[in-house]
């Protein structure tokens, strides 16, 4: 099973991504950097512009050296762009709350414009719709209170659930999450 754990810059996947147990994970935005699977840079945006099919090739790379014959083998891919591969199972999206966003951004250094993109396009849930776009299991899940441990728990307890075909709970279920309202609040 292949999982993309999604979400916009700041949410926690790479975090998360580092303790889940029992799964193969390819972090995506390593994997671009270290093969160089990108176009250019975006100055303006601060950001390199991915190749998404040469991406799409080097994960199909990848996946090659993985057994999938097992059900319980499950790997997940991890970066903000993950969601718009093919061949992905279901999306797990981090979410967080734009005002905490905004603070973890910040820290990390982002410019002031980068950091209004990324909480904008949290707000307006972007990556959740891109994601139910293209794959028909998508989940999300708030990180916002969350210690990593917590978001680990619970990224664990949905690929569990699709791994045994449970019932998903309905804190999971895309659209339970609305931050919409802060679009302007954050300006």
């Amino acid at each position: 099973m292949i999982i993309a754990l999604s979400g916009t810059p700041g949410t926690g996947k790479t975090s998360t991504a580092k303790l889940l147990n029992d799964c193969n994970i390819i972090n995506m935005n390593k994997l671009i950097k270290e093969h160089k699977l990108y176009t250019g840079v975006d100055h303006k945006r601060d950001t390199l512009i991915a190749d998404q099919k040469e991406v799409q090739k080097q994960i199909n790379h990848e996946m090659q050296n993985i057994n999938h014959g097992d059900l319980n083998n499950t790997t997940v891919i991890e970066g903000h762009l993950s969601h718009k591969l093919e061949n992905i199972d279901a999306v797990i999206v981090l979410r967080c709350h734009p005002s905490v966003l905004k603070k973890r951004l910040d820290k990390r250094g982002y410019s002031k414009p980068k950091i209004q993109e990324n909480i904008d396009a949290e707000a307006i849930d972007i990556i959740l719709s891109e994601a139910a776009q293209v794959c028909e299991q998508v989940y999300e899940i708030n990180t916002t209170g969350n210690t990593v441990q917590q978001t680990q728990e619970q990224v664990e307890e949905i690929i569990k659930n699709i791994q045994e075909n449970k019932q998903m709970p309905v804190k999971y279920f895309p659209g339970t999450i609305n931050w919409i309202e802060e679009v302007n609040s954050s300006r």
